[in-house]
C-alpha cells in the first residue's frame, strides 16, 4: 500500500477563483432525529487542483484495457447548458478554476492532482465551516497523448442548502463539469462531461467511492478554465420527478444519461 501525501498548490494567489456571497442563507442538517436549521453568511464556492505525491508513480496511469470496466461513455454533449430555476427544495451553485496564470501563461492538466470543490460559510460566531466538498480523481490515459480521465472519488456533505422538512429527507446531487478551451485552430470550444448523480444522500454523510466511474477528457490544445455546476434537489419523489421532467423536456430525454456516482 503506497502512502499519499496531499499538498495544496496554487499557480498564483488570484489563480484560484472563489465565488463569495455576503448574504445570510439557511442551511440544514440532521441531528439525532430532528432537522437543524442554521444560518451562514459569506458563502464561498471554490474549485482547485490539489496535488497528490504518490510513491507508486504508476498508480495514476491507466491504459484503455484497464480503464474500460469503469469507463462511462460520453452519451450526451452540452448537458450543463440546461437552465434550471431553483426554489427552497432545489438549490444550485458553481465553482470555477482558471488555467491562465497572471504571469502570462496557460497551464495544463496535472494528472497527479485531484480536483476539489468546496462550499464554506461562516456561522454566527464568524467561524468558517465546511458545508460541502466533492473530490474528483484525475489521471492520464497512458497510451494516448494528452487524454485524461476524471471521476468522483469522495464527498463530504455536512449541510444541505436545499430545504429538509424531515429527518428522513434525502438529497440528490447533480454534478456537471465543463471544460472551456481553444482547439487546434485556436477557436474557443466547450466540452461537457455527462452529469454525475449522487442519489439519496443523507445529511450529514461522507464516503470514498470505489470503484470510481471515470469519464474521458479528450485532447484540448489550450485549456482556459473548468467549471462545476452543482444542483441539490430534495429527493422526495415529486421534487425529483419534476427535475427529471425538466431534463426530458429541455434536453431530449437527457435524464436517461445521468451517471450514477454509486452502484445500485
Amino acid at each position: 500500500m503506497f502512502k499519499v501525501c496531499i499538498v495544496k498548490y496554487f499557480f498564483s494567489i488570484v489563480f484560484l477563483l472563489s465565488m463569495v456571497s455576503n448574504a445570510q442563507e439557511n442551511f440544514y442538517t440532521v441531528k439525532g432525529n430532528s432537522v437543524s436549521k442554521q444560518e451562514f453568511h459569506d458563502i464561498a464556492h471554490s474549485l482547485e487542483f490539489v496535488r497528490e505525491d504518490l510513491n507508486d508513480q504508476n498508480a495514476l496511469s491507466f491504459g484503455f484495457a484497464q480503464l474500460a470496466t469503469n469507463l462511462i461513455p460520453l452519451l450526451v454533449d452540452g448537458a450543463s447548458k440546461l437552465f434550471y430555476n431553483p426554489d427552497n427544495f432545489n438549490k444550485e451553485y458553481f465553482g470555477e478554476f482558471s488555467f491562465f496564470d497572471p504571469s502570462g501563461r496557460f497551464n495544463a492538466l496535472d494528472p497527479k492532482s485531484v480536483l476539489v470543490f468546496e462550499q464554506t460559510g461562516k456561522n454566527a460566531s464568524g467561524k468558517q465551516i465546511l458545508l460541502t466538498q466533492f473530490k474528483f480523481d484525475l489521471g492520464a490515459v497512458e497510451n494516448v497523448d494528452d487524454y485524461h480521465y476524471l471521476g468522483l472519488k469522495a464527498y463530504e456533505l455536512n449541510y444541505s442548502w436545499a430545504k429538509l422538512s424531515s429527518s428522513k429527507n434525502r438529497i440528490n446531487y447533480v454534478l456537471e463539469i465543463a471544460f472551456f478551451y481553444f482547439d487546434g485552430q485556436d477557436r474557443p470550444q466547450e466540452f461537457y462531461l455527462n452529469p454525475i448523480v449522487l442519489n439519496d444522500a443523507s445529511i450529514p454523510s461522507s464516503a470514498t467511492i470505489s470503484p470510481i466511474n471515470y469519464q474521458v477528457i479528450p485532447k484540448m490544445k489550450v485549456l482556459k478554465n473548468v467549471r462545476i455546476h452543482i444542483r441539490e434537489i430534495n429527493a422526495k419523489k415529486e421534487n425529483w420527478d419534476n427535475y427529471l421532467e425538466l431534463y426530458k423536456s429541455n434536453q431530449r430525454n437527457i435524464a436517461n444519461f445521468l451517471i450514477k456516482a454509486l452502484p445500485d
